[in-house]
C-alpha cells in the first residue's frame, strides 16, 4: 500500500479478535499454539494467493508445500520481513515440539519475540520458578505474531486478512 491511507477495521472480522475469542475453548498449550499456527497459516496462504502466479498449485499440494516450505518461499521472495519470519518460525517450532510431547517445559524453552524494529525481547524470565504458566507465554507469542502479520498484510494489500467462515 503506497502512502498513508486509513483502513477501517471491522473487529468482527479481525483475525486477532478471532484468535482471542477462540482461546476460551483452549486451556492447554497445545490448543493455544495450534490455533495460533492455523490462523498464521491462513494469512500465509492469503499472501501466496495474492503474490504467486502458481498459488493454486502451491495451495493444493500440502505434502510438497508444507508450512515451513511456504514460509520460506514467502520470506525468500521478500514478501515477509525478517522479524515476522523469526517469530513465525518460533511458533512453528513450538507447534512441532507440542505435536510430539505432552507438555512444555518452561525451563528448557526460550520464549523470545522479535519486535518490528528488530529488537529481540525475552518474554520469559529465566529462573527456577516461571512467573506465569506456559500457556501465558504461548498466548503472548501467538497473539503478538498474529498481530504483526495482520498489520503487515494490511500495509501490503490495503485490507485485513479475513477468514470467510468466522462469525462473531
Amino acid at each position: 500500500m503506497k502512502g498513508h491511507q486509513s483502513i477501517v477495521i471491522d473487529l468482527s472480522k479481525d483475525l486477532t479478535v478471532q484468535y482471542l475469542l477462540s482461546l476460551r475453548h483452549h486451556e492447554e498449550e497445545v490448543g493455544l499454539v495450534l490455533k495460533g499456527h492455523l490462523f498464521i497459516e491462513y494469512v500465509l496462504n492469503q499472501i501466496i494467493r495474492k503474490q504467486f502466479k502458481s498459488s493454486g498449485t502451491i495451495l493444493k499440494d500440502p505434502r510438497s508445500y508444507t508450512f515451513s516450505v511456504k514460509l520460506q518461499m514467502i520470506y525468500s521472495t521478500g514478501y515477509l520481513h525478517p522479524y515476522l519470519f523469526s517469530n513465525i518460525r518460533r511458533i512453528n517450532r513450538l507447534r512441532n515440539h507440542l505435536a510430539h510431547n505432552l507438555t512444555l517445559d518452561l525451563n528448557e524453552s526460550q520464549f523470545r519475540f522479535t519486535r518490528s524494529d528488530g529488537t529481540e525481547i525475552l518474554i520469559k524470565k529465566h529462573g527456577k520458578h516461571p512467573r506465569y504458566p506456559a500457556r501465558h507465554y504461548c498466548k503472548m507469542l501467538c497473539f503478538g505474531t498474529l498481530s504483526q502479520l495482520r498489520n503487515h498484510f494490511a500495509l501490503e494489500f490495503g485490507e485485513w486478512p479475513v477468514h470467510p467462515d468466522f462469525k462473531l
